[in-house]
């Protein structure tokens, strides 16, 4: 099942092609609805995860996680975006939140960005998750 979710998502982020905008999806909406009382989180940069970590505060025990992934210095070889790359700052890095139940994943939040992915981009994508799911009041 989460291959499922993951081929979907590889669709998706390939159909839109390197936009310069946030893509969230829901993948499970019984689960999305859930009070979110606690989350474990799994991301590999120091530096975002003391941002997260000033932004909420993180269970390892718990069976809801987010996976935060990002990458810096990539260009996008699609010829469908040649008008972008000669027109406009091009996208060079991203930034992936996806929240998981167990195994399930039930939203993810992609973003393509122009520079190396900030304190203030990572602190605008987890404040864009907490709006868009069912956070408890801390």
């Amino acid at each position: 099942m989460k291959q499922s979710y993951s081929f979907l998502l590889l669709i998706l982020l390939f159909l839109q092609g390197c936009s310069d905008s946030a893509m969230v999806n829901i993948f499970n909406e019984k689960i999305a609805k859930e009070e979110i009382s606690c989350m474990r989180l799994v991301v590999f940069d120091k530096d975002v995860e003391a941002t997260l970590k000033e932004l909420y505060t993180f269970d390892k025990s718990c069976n809801k996680w987010l996976e935060v992934s990002l990458k810096s210095s990539i260009t996008c070889n699609s010829n469908q975006n040649i008008d972008k790359k000669i027109l406009s700052n091009f996208p060079s890095s991203y930034l992936r939140m996806q929240l998981y139940k167990g195994k399930t994943l039930f939203y993810s939040y992609y973003i393509d960005l122009e520079g190396s992915v900030s304190k203030e981009d990572v602190k605008k994508a987890f404040l864009r998750v907490q709006k868009d799911l069912n956070f408890k009041e801390k």
